[in-house]
Formats: structure tokens, sequence, C-alpha cells
């Protein structure tokens, strides 16, 4: 079995949705009937894009499922919109979160707040510690890292610019 046991030839295309408009590929029929789309429709999922690494989410929209291509990984390859490029990747452990260290280190200094963050879906855990991981300077990571945890102490509905 390769490394990534899924690959497909595929065109970089613009995909809007209302106002925004992504840079994606649509995953090939054929391979949506392979994967398991029904019981995780947005599907996590990391491997190359000709030799670039990428990690994210197969997207749903109307019967079809997309990857969308950030604009460094765009840059590294090359490519622009109307390239055909190679796609390898490998299914992801659905339930698996990043953790950033200093909320790891949180969680494990307190009972409660790791019974709270434990509650939380695997999606909410990831958008909420993706938050804190995507800070680019230690007092925003620390502001944000506050912000997580008065959020699991009841304090907050949620942190500012977290996923529902």
């Amino acid at each position: 079995m390769s490394y990534y046991p899924h690959g497909f030839e595929g065109q970089i295309v613009h995909h809007n949705v209302g106002t925004y408009r992504y840079t994606v590929i649509f995953l090939p029929p054929e391979l949506v009937a392979e994967l398991p789309l029904d019981r995780h429709p947005r599907l996590r999922a990391s491997g190359e894009i000709g030799e670039i690494p990428f990690s994210g989410a197969w997207q749903p929209v109307r019967g079809r499922w997309y990857l969308m291509l950030s604009k460094p990984l765009l840059k590294d390859g090359g490519y622009r919109v109307g390239d055909w490029v190679e796609v390898r990747f490998r299914v992801e452990d659905q339930d698996s979160v990043e953790m950033p260290e200093t909320l790891q280190r949180a969680l494990d200094a307190d009972e409660a707040l790791n019974r709270a963050w434990q509650s939380l879906s695997a999606g909410k855990q990831r958008g909420w510690a993706h938050r804190v991981a995507s800070a680019k300077t230690d007092p925003t990571r620390q502001k944000r890292l506050d912000e997580v945890l008065a959020a699991l102490r009841g304090n907050a509905t949620k942190p500012p610019g977290a996923p529902d």
C-alpha cells in the first residue's frame, strides 16, 4: 500500500461561495464513492499536491467535495487557477486534535477544565486549539488561551473568533 492510498489528477479552479472566492480542487466522483463521506462529510485528510504537503478537509457542496488550497501552497508549488496537478492523500483520524503546548499544559493542570474540554466535539476542540496555535506573538497567544479557558470555565459563551 502506498503512503498515500488515494490519488488523482485534478484542475485547480475558483469556487464562489456567496461573496467569497476560494481556490480549490474537486474530488473526482470515483473517489467520492470510495471514501466515508456519508459518515464524515467534512473528511479530514493530509497528503501532497504535486510535491507540496497539505492538511485539510474535503468540504461538501451540492453533492461534490472540494479541498481549499492555501495561498502559501499555491505559491510554493507555483500553481495557478487552471493548472492540472496530481493529488495524493490519506484519510486522517477524524477525532484527532493538534494541541498547542500551552493549552495542553493548562488542561493537564486543572481537572475541571479538562472535563469541560473533553465534553466538546472534536471539531470545536480543533477550532479552539487552532485559535490559540495560530497566534503570531506570545501576548496574543496568551490572550487567546485566556479566552478559551474562560469559555471552558463558563465565564464566556465562546472565545472571540472561535467556531460555533
